[in-house]
């Protein structure tokens, strides 16, 4: 392993606040491998091996050339966590095996200007600009190392403004423990020890073996002595680890990291364990990358088909993590899922905004609020409301949220809910009066659609019995407050009783798309991905029969959008990626998909999500169905044969699809060029004949719309 060490010097006189132009840094020469033999900066470095500490070699450097030890070595991280997975994953990068270490000085402090003898120093902020303007006076890990240092600095005084005069002032370790004032009442030995530390005895050798019996002689030693002790550091707190030098070891019990005020979570190890031995951040990933603030874990986990709103055994959903610890990014994240419960509570009856309350947080206030679902009069067990909660703390910043709550009024926004299991808050510009089309506007601007991508998608009301496309002039909210009216003329019939008739809005694609002009558009990354994603649902429903080798495509394409590339394929994970009809039950059949697919996705070296995406759609685009517009019917046919059978009835500007129910088999499609129809109004039947010779009959309460969608086609077609 190499080190950088990174010996930051800075003026006494300007500890107290940050100023960049306050450090200076220490820099070596370095002959520059080129033709012309310039000399290049950079850090001091040195090589660690395996079995030495690198904070110690980095103190050595120093202790080598000054004869003297400097106070501390601290190592600055070199990279982000993502920045880390990134790297790993890069053959291309600098090895991991490599860290920077600063040790902090105190400018003309005595011994140490003898470093001036191998290098200089040089203002850390000018060394900064050269590092981003002109890194050829520097090499590639010094210029790294530099910017990193720079930020280090300024983050840390930022999160503690005592953080410089502790990191450049504070005396050694070993120092404050040498020197310090014992309490002679409590430990005589190491007193007596001390005190004869303090009075230097040992440099008189006839003083040290006299034994004075002088009052005056024995007052000015405790007077000597009391005025040192006064100068000391002193100890506010003593600990003595009762098992250090006895042998024993610590039984390191499995106990819970995370815990919140007022909550206990640390009751026993069973409630904090599985029988299986997983604990709270193993069982519950979701709300660990909660508290954690992990945006890019609480995506994944959430597209892996985790639940928002699952309560941990403190009874807290992800949301009550995120909003206690003001983790403002991961609940942005959250509520823009549109299976977040916005207003769920916890076993004493808080919900995420009695959090936000409580922790005096505006921002947090703010961004909950912006929900159009959230309950601000919403009560826990006690009766009291969020505002309850922060107006009797005199404080600036809850009288802040209380203000807010107080004066606080509903905006006349809706929720649209998007296919990538995300959502938006849409303002209803002219309330129950705004269009479709207004929608679509806010829709298009809120994602950053271009024009060729707004031309995709359309606004629908959907449920599970009913999903109707909105024409540009419809009013979205009188339509839902019509909704159970529409479900009783349209609606299919009730299979379960779990149903969700509740209407809500959501941004798909139009129905009316030909896929020429899906080919042809050029497409925002929000676009294409909101695209895949209505594939995938489609494709996993079963609507989107294919063969084998298209299937294990698609599979190990989904693999890595959801898990990445170095997995291990478990049943769960075939599960989320195989339509539940093409999954074999056990034996011989369900273990050759499997290596087909391990097979599949380990060859397949493309890691980019957009191009995972596009590859997975230009698959499908192969499908005669794709993009059809799914009925639920029962076909009667007459000729070639006579049988009936339920189907799903899908329309696209191919044509007819007619998928089994049950077997979920592409049953014949047919060409839209060789289909004529006839539809009798107010009758729940359409007629279909397509050539050659073909008859048949689709029942379907919504056999009207599949009349008008074929017209449509027909006639854009035309």
């Amino acid at each position: 392993m190499e080190i950088a060490i990174a010996v930051v010097q800075m003026e006494d006189k300007k500890i107290d606040k940050f100023n960049a132009n306050a450090f200076k840094v220490f820099l070596v020469n370095e002959p520059c491998s080129s033709s012309r033999h310039e000399i290049r900066l950079q850090l001091p470095r040195c090589h660690v091996s395996s079995n030495d500490d690198p904070g110690e070699i980095a103190l050595r450097f120093v202790q080598y050339h000054c004869r003297k030890w400097p106070r501390r070595t601290f190592e600055v991280p070199l990279w982000h966590d993502n920045e880390l997975m990134m790297q790993n994953r890069s053959s291309n990068t600098t090895s991991v095996q490599f860290a920077l270490y600063c040790i902090p000085l105190i400018e003309n402090e005595d011994e140490f200007t003898k470093l001036t003898k191998i290098g200089h120093f040089e203002a850390l902020s000018s060394v900064s600009k050269y590092c981003q303007v002109d890194s050829n006076c520097f090499s590639v890990e010094t210029c790294h190392c530099i910017l990193q240092l720079e930020r280090w600095l300024y983050d840390q005084q930022r999160n503690n403004t005592n953080f410089l005069a502790r990191f450049f002032l504070l005396p050694p370790a070993k120092i404050r423990i040498r020197e310090c004032a014992h309490n002679p009442a409590y430990e005589h030995e190491h007193s007596t020890l001390c005190h004869k530390r303090i009075m230097d005895y040992d440099r008189n050798s006839t003083t040290c073996t006299k034994k004075s019996c002088d009052l005056a002689e024995e007052v000015r030693r405790s007077n000597n002595a009391r005025a040192k002790m006064m100068g000391y550091e002193k100890y506010d707190m003593f600990i003595i680890n009762p098992i250090f030098g006895t042998g024993l070891h610590y039984n390191n019990a499995n106990e819970l990291q995370y815990y919140a005020k007022g909550v206990t979570l640390r009751e026993n190890i069973s409630s904090s364990s599985s029988s299986n031995g997983e604990c709270w951040p193993e069982k519950y990933p979701l709300h660990k990358a909660a508290h954690d603030n992990n945006v890019d874990d609480i995506r994944r986990l959430l597209l892996q088909g985790m639940t928002a709103n699952e309560k941990d055994n403190a009874s807290w959903t992800p949301l009550h993590y995120c909003v206690f610890y003001n983790n403002l990014r991961a609940t942005e994240v959250l509520l823009l899922h549109q299976g977040t419960d916005v207003n769920a509570s916890n076993k004493v009856g808080s919900t995420a905004l009695h959090f936000a309350a409580l922790q005096g947080n505006v921002y947090m206030v703010e961004l909950l609020l912006s929900h159009s679902k959230i309950d601000v009069d919403a009560k826990d067990n006690s009766g009291r409301r969020p505002i309850d909660i922060c107006a009797c703390v005199p404080k600036m910043e809850y009288q802040k949220v209380a203000k807010l709550l107080l004066n606080w009024k509903r905006l006349n926004k809706i929720q649209v809910e998007l296919m990538d299991g995300g959502n938006a808050q849409l303002l209803l510009k002219h309330g129950q009066d705004t269009t479709a089309e207004e929608l679509h506007a806010e829709m298009c601007k809120e994602l950053k659609f271009n024009n060729d991508s707004g031309k995709l998608f359309a606004m629908w009301i959907c449920s599970d019995r009913l999903s109707l496309q909105l024409k540009a002039d419809h009013k979205p909210m009188l339509h839902m407050n019509k909704w159970k009216s529409k479900i009783a003329k349209f609606g299919n019939e009730v299979l379960e009783s779990n149903d969700d008739d509740a209407p809500k809005i959501f941004f798909r694609r139009d129905a009316r798309l030909t896929l020429q002009k899906e080919k042809m558009a050029i497409l925002t990354p929000m676009a294409l991905s909101l695209l895949y994603e209505e594939c995938r649902f489609n494709y996993l429903k079963g609507l989107y029969p294919c063969s084998n080798h298209d299937l294990t495509s698609l599979a190990a394409i989904m693999l890595h959008i959801i898990y990445g590339v170095n997995i291990q394929l478990t049943d769960q994970m075939l599960a989320s990626v195989i339509p539940m009809h093409r999954l074999p039950g056990t034996g011989n059949t369900l273990k050759q998909m499997r290596s087909r697919i391990e097979f599949e996705h380990q060859a397949r070296k493309r890691t980019n999500l957009i191009k995972l995406q596009q590859e997975f759609l230009q698959i499908c685009w192969r499908f005669s169905v794709y993009g059809a517009t799914f009925f639920d019917a029962i076909a009667f046919m007459s000729k070639p044969a006579k049988l009936s059978v339920p189907v799903h009835a899908g329309v696209n500007d191919y044509g007819l699809h007619l998928i089994n129910a049950q077997t979920k088999n592409l049953f014949q499609s047919y060409p839209l060029k060789n289909l004529t129809w006839i539809m009798k109004t107010d009758r729940p039947y359409i007629q279909i004949n397509a050539k050659p010779d073909v008859d048949l009959t689709l029942s379907t309460p919504q056999a009207s719309h599949i009349n008008s969608l074929l017209t449509r086609l027909r006639n854009a077609a035309e």
